[in-house]
């Protein structure tokens, strides 16, 4: 391949990566809340492009498609910047760990068990952790207007079993990462097949 065509390849590859960031930033719009959760957990669609990038073009494609998304977003930020820090790593946890499965065993299987494992990653171990350790004490403690201890009433709204920080992950934040992450499985499954010949041209 000539210098010339190769660098082409790359450009093609980066603007394919920049079309699904773009896609990823617009999903991260349209969010809405789950029943039985406190309203400001949302889901949103916006990791499926990331991790569609991911299989078709890389690890790398799909950590950089994660981190333009939440740059992009950020002037939009609800969470004082926080939130998108958070998204970013837990995010990252499902992505990177289903794109390095599927760059090793491209076949249906390593998809699966690369999307499984990430999701088992972000749902209990992520998530959990960064909520509790980074996520909510660090978001009270930038807001003047909240704390810890006002963030867990407002979860008790939904569901009246949430009395701690340990409930509030237990009861909501495990739960909603377990349906985020099934339904942004189910979906990258259905759209990938159909979508991967376009997109592993420019691999």
């Amino acid at each position: 391949m000539s210098q010339k065509s190769a660098a082409s390849k790359k450009l093609l590859l980066i603007a394919t990566a920049g079309i699904l960031a773009a896609i990823s930033t617009v999903l991260r719009f349209l969010e809405t809340p789950l029943p039985l959760l406190p309203t400001f957990l949302k889901l949103d669609f916006s990791n499926i492009p990331a991790l569609i990038g991911g299989f078709a073009l890389g690890p790398l494609a799909g950590t950089a498609i994660l981190l333009v998304k939440n740059l992009i977003y950020l002037p939009f930020t609800q969470t004082l910047g926080v939130g998108e820090v958070a998204d970013f790593v837990i995010s990252l946890t499902l992505v990177l760990t289903a794109s390095l499965f599927y760059k090793f065993n491209k076949n249906r299987k390593g998809a699966i068990i690369g999307m499984t494992t990430g999701s088992a990653i972000m749902s209990f171990i992520a998530a959990p952790l960064m909520n509790y350790f980074v996520l909510i004490p660090f978001y009270a403690w930038l807001s003047f207007d909240s704390s810890v201890d006002a963030i867990i009433q407002l979860a008790a709204k939904a569901n009246p079993a949430i009395d701690s920080l340990w409930a509030y992950i237990i009861f909501a934040v495990v739960p909603f990462n377990i349906v985020k992450c099934i339904a942004i499985c189910v979906i990258t499954g259905i759209l990938y097949k159909p979508l991967s010949p376009l997109l592993h041209k420019y691999r």
